[in-house]
């Protein structure tokens, strides 16, 4: 069998490099920047392992003539155009189970920041004060937990509001009635959501529906204030109406590890608001989660080479990309 060539892009999980390289089929070359890749293996290279820091365009893949296959070890995927793939007949898979429980941790770890206000509470600290009159957190136990986007994340967030003694709600119109009472979740719209919970985390896809799907019109009628955590993608959110928002107390605080333009700006207002906990995207940056993106981004190199066989192939065929809700059970 004539070797093909693999050409990684980005950061990859040692143990599952060296198990590529043991592959005697693919012969494996590897790039110093995801973002500026070398000519003489992008025109010669049957396959690209990739996370989202390499972009795949229409202008790329005419150097890229005998590319085959992409796969990024990422859950996400907006950082390739699926349109051109499939125009030049393209192969594209990715690992969208690797992140499932660190992309949940995350969540739950800006929920507790925010509710305990550890942000606020460790200048005191630094400072030498010991004023604890001024840190006065809120219990989640027996509150409402409001979940948009109901998927393997949103699913596994659901649980551990349940573990914290949370009632959890949730928005999901792609999901059967069946599939939330499984869940033990109670079913409502968005902004039903938004003002009978506690707190809410958004746990959703870029696409044009969720575009922007969190403005000034629903946070300016919140029936109270509550703790707004987003670990999905930046531009779910109006950042300029959040920020509002937080500085006129509709919301309690927010927890955000996503910003629509990325890297946020360090004078950004966000960033000088006490009530917000913020992070840089790493939702799936645990050890484990890199490894497992890895080593699945590995395997489905080596199963589509060696027999054809695909799994978590893009674009995703669910409901929600590019199809009409689901009703109803």
């Amino acid at each position: 069998m004539k070797k093909k060539k693999v050409l990684i892009t980005d950061r990859f999980a040692s143990e599952s490099s060296m198990w590529l390289d043991r592959q005697e089929h693919l012969e494996i070359v590897r790039s110093d920047s995801p973002s500026v890749l070398p000519l003489e293996h992008l025109v010669s290279c049957h396959a690209m392992l990739i996370r989202s820091r390499t972009r795949i365009d229409e202008k790329l893949l005419k150097k890229a003539r005998q590319l085959q296959l992409i796969v990024t070890a990422t859950s996400g995927f907006d950082h390739i155009d699926l349109d051109a793939c499939t125009k030049w007949g393209i192969t594209v898979m990715h690992t969208p189970s690797a992140n499932i429980e660190s992309a949940s941790q995350l969540t739950w770890a800006l929920v507790l920041a925010v509710a305990n206000r550890l942000r606020e509470a460790r200048p005191l600290m630094e400072s030498g004060e010991w004023q604890r009159d001024k840190i006065i957190g809120l219990e989640l136990s027996g509150r409402t937990y409001g979940i948009v986007g109901l998927g393997r994340i949103g699913s596994r967030v659901a649980k551990l509001a349940q573990a914290f003694g949370m009632n959890v709600l949730a928005y999901d119109p792609y999901l059967s009635d069946s599939a939330f009472e499984a869940l033990n979740v109670q079913r409502q719209g968005f902004e039903d959501v938004l003002k009978n919970s506690d707190v809410v985390s958004f746990h959703v896809p870029k696409t044009a529906e969720t575009e922007r799907m969190l403005t000034r019109q629903q946070l300016s009628q919140l029936s109270r204030p509550l703790i707004l955590v987003n670990s999905s993608r930046g531009s779910v959110i109006e950042e300029a109406d959040l920020l509002e928002a937080l500085q006129k107390g509709w919301i309690r605080g927010a927890g955000l590890d996503v910003f629509a333009q990325e890297p946020l700006e360090p004078g950004s207002e966000l960033l000088k608001l006490p009530q917000v906990v913020a992070t840089p995207h790493v939702g799936a940056n645990t050890e484990e989660a890199f490894f497992k993106a890895s080593q699945l981004a590995a395997q489905k190199m080596v199963s589509f080479f060696l027999d054809g066989s695909t799994s978590d192939t893009l674009p995703p065929r669910v409901p929600w990309y590019g199809a009409t809700p689901l009703k109803a059970d």
